[in-house]
């Protein structure tokens, strides 16, 4: 069961108070959601004699009672298909109220050692944990529904597992299949910042991208007094290239990369002005999108919207909606208006107005969506012509104070409730909103199911979602326009995320994380394999922030068993190369028996207005051989076999490049 944000649902956060408040009031008002390292759900399969997963099919509002059947015994034995638990004793009628519902599922933890007959079951998810029992040993198809330990005003199972019911039940399963994986506390760890050069204003995008294209992750940082362009040398230095290459003095708020012209180097996209590499790795200033005024635009960003291989650009203008350019290909020069002809310039897709935009696979067709934070916010999805249309309008509010627009509802599309497929994520002022994406159409809110989701810091702008500790989850990062902490959202999957710096300050050794961020970027900057960051801060400082997650994964005499996962961990980095497709290529990661273990889309991370690498490290907890596919951006297909089972190198290298004069 999930909640639906659409057609008109409040802002996901306003469901919890404690959003609105600072960090450290919500560190006291939101304690039922910390964590609980000692009373895990594998702790719970481990003490119980059953674990069974079942589904209501029938409510009897006048009996008080449901049926339900059973879909999967994941530990010892359970005779009964179908099961019949009726509300008794004191247990107040609002919990059958909430709670009885066709299609429910359940996970009922069966008798323990000394208490044969009790149950503790899991239905509705939210936290939602239910004490009941067996009516007799001889008859275990009856069920008595005895108490709420939410309405007995005990919380503290919140911190066991407050996410989604079916997501329990999935990982109850995983458990019986020896493949769950749940962390109960951090795992991340970062050194202290590298300060590469510093900004004369704030920095307002920024770009961790190969520009020279040797394999090695470059650094553009842009302000509105000039931005900085830090080559990476073999020896991993970085060295202030911007005057030598061409771009002193260039000012602008939004910074993206792609090769526009297909001639085998990055281009840069400034506010809304392509700057071409030439053959000696000069960037020169071109005329082939129309000059837009200082100022005017908020943010940039690069898609193959018609699918020719070609990198398109979206720019969010403020006042002025959003505009459409389409690269007009092989035929070169100027870009081709394509705003009226795609719908944008109507007053439903948010025309005339300031916030920030978006793209990525909302809908699994390898289409574009947008999402553009004005009004309510404004999920454009786009037809088989390329036309959008607005599926609704969200209920949000994106301004700041209630009154300046653009100040917040950054983000992007990402995997982040299940691997393979995009969600959708942006900020608002003291909060932010995590839409799964179900493949139903419909956007559900996921934080109400993400434990420590539930914390938040002010003002919030910049959101990026990446694997932030090599292990196969995708994590949430979002920076602090205001100079206040950053906040970063551990996934430890099944949908539930914890914030690992409250239980361990030295998750974050330097003070970058603690000063906010306008700027935000993720990719493996040097080569270990674990996704580092690079955060544009409102001082003006670029910083590096090097993962060193793989210190705490040393051998150990007595491991738990998340360590023993995490020591067996693999690293499949995949650079995909063009020169065609590149923008808007997914990278799938797939496992022997079709599951898919990880996936990429390359430039839908985008924050507010920033670009990450176009090589990417997806990481697999369970060792086998795997299937790599990358589909470019035209269509274009291709599949490699990568062996990343036990006794392998941790990182393995996969160069995807296009086969000579293929066609989509």
């Amino acid at each position: 069961m999930h909640r639906m944000l659409i057609p008109a649902m409040l802002a996901i956060a306003s469901a919890a108070p404690a959003l609105d408040a600072p960090l450290a009031e919500c560190a006291l008002s939101s304690a039922i959601s910390l964590i609980r390292p000692e009373l895990q759900p594998g702790d719970l399969f481990e003490r119980a004699q059953a674990v069974v997963v079942l589904r209501m099919t029938a409510v009897d509002d006048d009996k008080h009672s449901v049926e339900l059947t059973v879909t999967q015994v994941c530990k010892g034995t359970f005779a009964p298909k179908t099961v019949t638990m009726t509300l008794v004793g004191e247990q107040p009628m609002s919990a059958f109220v909430n709670l009885a519902g066709k299609g429910t599922t359940v996970t009922a933890f069966i008798g323990k050692s000394r208490s044969p007959l009790d149950i503790l079951f899991y239905a509705g998810g939210e936290g939602r944990w239910q004490i009941g029992s067996l009516a007799s040993a001889e008859d275990p198809a009856h069920w008595n529904w005895s108490n709420d330990l939410g309405q007995l005003g005990d919380k503290s199972l919140f911190g066991t597992f407050n996410g989604s019911d079916e997501r329990f039940a999935e990982m109850m399963a995983d458990k019986a299949a020896g493949r769950m994986y749940f962390p109960a506390a951090p795992i991340s760890r970062f050194h202290a910042e590298q300060v590469l050069t510093t900004c004369a204003g704030p920095v307002r995008g920024v770009a961790l991208y190969d520009l020279d294209g040797d394999g090695r992750p470059d650094v553009y940082a842009c302000s509105e007094r000039g931005g900085y362009l830090l080559i990476r040398g073999a020896d991993g230095a970085y060295v202030d290239r911007t005057e030598s290459l061409g771009l002193a003095g260039v000012g602008s708020s939004s910074v993206s990369a792609a090769d526009f012209n297909a001639d085998g180097r990055a281009d840069l996209l400034l506010d809304g002005v392509i700057w071409q590499q030439g053959a000696d790795g000069r960037f020169s200033r071109t005329e082939r999108l129309p000059v837009a005024p200082a100022g005017t635009v908020l943010s940039a960003l690069v898609l193959d919207h018609d699918h020719n291989g070609y990198p398109d650009v979206v720019l969010s203008l403020r006042s002025g909606g959003l505009r459409l350019w389409c690269n007009p290909g092989a035929a070169g020069g100027a870009f081709i208006d394509r705003t009226a002809a795609l719908g944008l310039d109507q007053s439903d897709c948010g025309a005339g107005g300031t916030g920030w935009v978006m793209a990525g696979d909302w809908q699994g067709d390898g289409r574009s969506s947008l999402f553009y934070a004005v009004g309510g916010g404004l999920l454009l999805n786009p037809d088989a012509s390329g036309r959008f249309a607005p599926s609704g309008t969200l209920g949000y509010d994106f301004t700041a104070g209630g009154q300046a627009s653009g100040l917040t509802g950054a983000g992007c599309f990402a995997p982040v409730w299940k691997p393979g497929r995009q969600d959708l994520l942006f900020t608002r002022d003291t909060g932010f909103a995590f839409a799964i994406n179900l493949n139903d159409g419909k956007l559900h809110d996921g934080v109400q199911y993400g434990n420590e989701l539930q914390l938040a810091s002010l003002g919030q702008l910049p959101l990026i979602a990446e694997d932030l500790d090599a292990d196969g989850n995708v994590d949430i990062y979002i920076g602090s326009r205001d100079g206040k902490p950053n906040m970063y959202y551990m996934n430890r999957g099944y949908g539930s995320f914890m914030v690992p710096d409250r239980y361990d300050p030295g998750v974050f050794p330097g003070t970058t994380h603690h000063h906010g961020a306008w700027g935000l970027a993720a990719g493996d900057a040097d080569g270990d394999g674990a996704n580092d960051l690079l955060v544009g801060g409102i001082d003006g400082r670029v910083s590096l922030l090097l993962n060193d997650c793989f210190s705490r994964r040393q051998a150990k005499e007595h491991p738990t068993a998340v360590e023993r996962t995490l020591e067996g961990v693999r690293i499949a980095s995949v650079r995909v190369m063009g020169p065609l497709g590149v923008t808007g290529a997914t990278v799938t990661l797939a496992a022997a028996d079709g599951r898919v273990l990880g996936r990429r889309d390359l430039a839908s991370n985008v924050a507010t207005g920033c670009r990450s690498p176009d090589t990417v490290n997806l990481a697999v907890r369970e060792p086998g051989t795997n299937t790599i596919t990358v589909r470019w951006s035209d269509g274009l297909t291709r599949r490699w076999s990568l062996n990343m089972g036990a006794g392998t190198p941790r990182i393995q290298s996969l160069t995807a490049e296009r086969s000579e004069g293929a066609k989509p």
